[in-house]
């Protein structure tokens, strides 16, 4: 019986790990977010086309009468990355709580507590590059951006001022240097 208790409390993290992963696709928006036309090998790194989608950003603001169309758009822009940060903070803090459990949990054996001790520090690992990423991202002139990385994976939601293939490739590059992560699994949308 104790090892059914031990399988539910691994089948909770990992829900709660699925429910984050879902909350950030929501949050990021369900249009395509990057295509990329031809792969080229250079220096180790995987370099490629890359062109920026637009996603549209859905937000409350002021009534359309009163707010110029750019100024709207940054109000939606804005809302979006608030709302993406707070859900982003909520998910992690769910999922760091319930692995704090585990670990606190004298019932639990020692190999639940040391996955869930892994998984706290892959956490916090990521936490860190994401944040490493946006700050270096927003310091090439980009007014706003949010990095998700996930199994391997990276999404990055960005507000800029023009849309260029150079901005994916430099945005690709920071991401792939902070986290390692290869250029074919980052994508890039693009926040309006």
């Amino acid at each position: 019986m104790t090892m059914g208790k031990r399988q539910l409390v691994l089948a909770a993290l990992i829900v709660a790990l699925g429910a984050a992963v879902y909350l950030n696709w929501q949050f990021s928006g369900n249009s395509p977010l990057i295509a990329t036309n031809a792969v080229a090998s250079t220096a180790g790194h995987e370099l490629g086309e890359a062109q920026l989608a637009e996603a549209p950003v859905s937000g409350k603001g002021k009534s359309a009468s009163s707010v110029s169309p750019s100024q709207k758009t940054s109000a939606n822009a804005e809302t979006y990355f608030t709302e993406a940060r707070l859900s982003r903070q909520k998910t992690r803090d769910q999922a760091v709580e319930l692995l704090e459990k585990v670990i606190a949990d004298s019932k639990s054996n020692e190999a639940a507590k040391k996955e869930a001790v892994n998984q706290a520090a892959l956490i916090a690992q990521n936490t860190l590059r994401e944040n490493n990423a946006e700050n270096l991202i927003k310091a090439k002139g980009f007014q706003d951006c949010m990095v998700f990385i996930q199994n391997s994976e990276c999404s990055v939601a960005v507000k800029m001022n023009d849309s260029t293939q150079n901005n994916a490739i430099v945005i690709k590059d920071i991401v792939s240097g902070q986290s390692g992560i290869a250029y074919d699994k980052i994508k890039i949308v693009e926040v309006k």
